[in-house]
């Protein structure tokens, strides 16, 4: 009876855990329990909030890599950049046509007019465009770029917003910020491969192949060896630092010099790093004249070896 019992439990927690798997989809465990898009200036998701900015223009010739300073300001936000190659053939014609309207223009237009600066850059500019394309073999791309900034309070947030614009501002970048539209960068900079339509027309610029190198993302100014210890933190950005000193393909030899004032904590670094590498199962010796790392070594279960006048341990010299 007893048996017959257990038998009905099992098959009803059986049956109780099929319902709720059934119930409970991977959506539901990824999904944040709230969203708050009322406010134009950012999203609220999960106590965080968000805010968008879209950079709207650059330089076409740009030499330096522009999302490197944003990395490295260490700031909470995600950046998505997008690339739509356009067709070469397509290019030069529209290009061609426009060259010719645009110089007619220039020619029998009145002087006096307000925007024959404006007509005349964007004359010169379709020009340059199109040597490239046709002497250099440079391809032509459309690019977006969207930066989504992310705090845990409202001050913080606009202290980043207001550092980012600089940095954008100070590398060629002009930037706009997504008000009525931070829903449609949020998603823009989700994993998902998604370039909403409602803000692809703020974000395109058109931009060549050489152009288009400065934007390389995988930038990192971190020391970072997959198999090292934890060395400290990098003081331009904060980020971790992490060295395999015995990495001999990276690294000619594993020297290593500490410098500090007194106090600073030389010998807890010295004794850390010697704790982190015995962790990793590598055999270390430490010259100490001072016994200062007698107790290290007895926690570490090591072997210390006393050499001196009245020593019982001696060099064989013959080896």
């Amino acid at each position: 009876m007893r048996r017959q019992i257990e038998i009905i439990k099992r098959k009803s927690n059986k049956k109780e855990e099929n319902f709720l798997d059934g119930t409970i989809d991977i959506k539901d465990k990824i999904c944040p329990s709230y969203i708050n898009i009322q406010n134009p200036k950012y999203i609220e998701i999960d106590n965080l909030y968000y805010s968008g900015l879209i950079v709207v223009n650059y330089y076409r010739e740009q030499t330096d890599l522009l999302l490197k300073t944003l990395i490295d300001t260490n700031i909470n936000m995600n950046i998505s950049v997008f690339y739509e190659k356009q067709d070469p053939y397509k290019t030069i014609k529209d290009l061609t046509y426009h060259i010719g309207n645009v110089g007619v223009e220039l020619k029998e237009g009145n002087e006096n007019r307000q925007d024959i600066d404006i007509a005349a850059f964007t004359y010169q500019d379709a020009k340059y465009i199109r040597k490239e394309i046709q002497i250099n073999n440079e391809d032509i791309y459309f690019l977006y770029i969207y930066i989504d900034i992310y705090s845990e309070n409202i001050k913080e947030l606009e202290f980043f917003i207001n550092k980012i614009e600089g940095v954008t501002q100070s590398k060629g970048m002009q930037t706009i910020r997504a008000n009525f539209r931070q829903e449609e960068v949020f998603k823009a900079c989700l994993p998902l491969m998604e370039n909403p339509e409602l803000i692809k027309n703020s974000a395109r610029r058109n931009i060549l192949t050489s152009g288009l190198l400065s934007t390389y993302s995988f930038i990192s100014s971190t020391i970072f060896d997959q198999e090292g210890i934890f060395i400290g933190t990098n003081i331009y950005n904060n980020s971790l630092v992490f060295i395999d000193r015995y990495d001999t393909k990276k690294y000619k030899n594993a020297n290593m010099c500490i410098f500090g004032t007194s106090g600073a904590g030389k010998s807890f670094y010295t004794k850390l790093l010697i704790l982190r590498y015995k962790l990793l199962g590598i055999s270390q010796y430490v010259i100490d004249p001072d016994r200062e790392y007698d107790n290290l070594c007895k926690e570490l279960k090591g072997t210390q070896i006393k050499i001196g006048p009245n020593s019982n341990t001696y060099i064989n010299v013959w080896l």
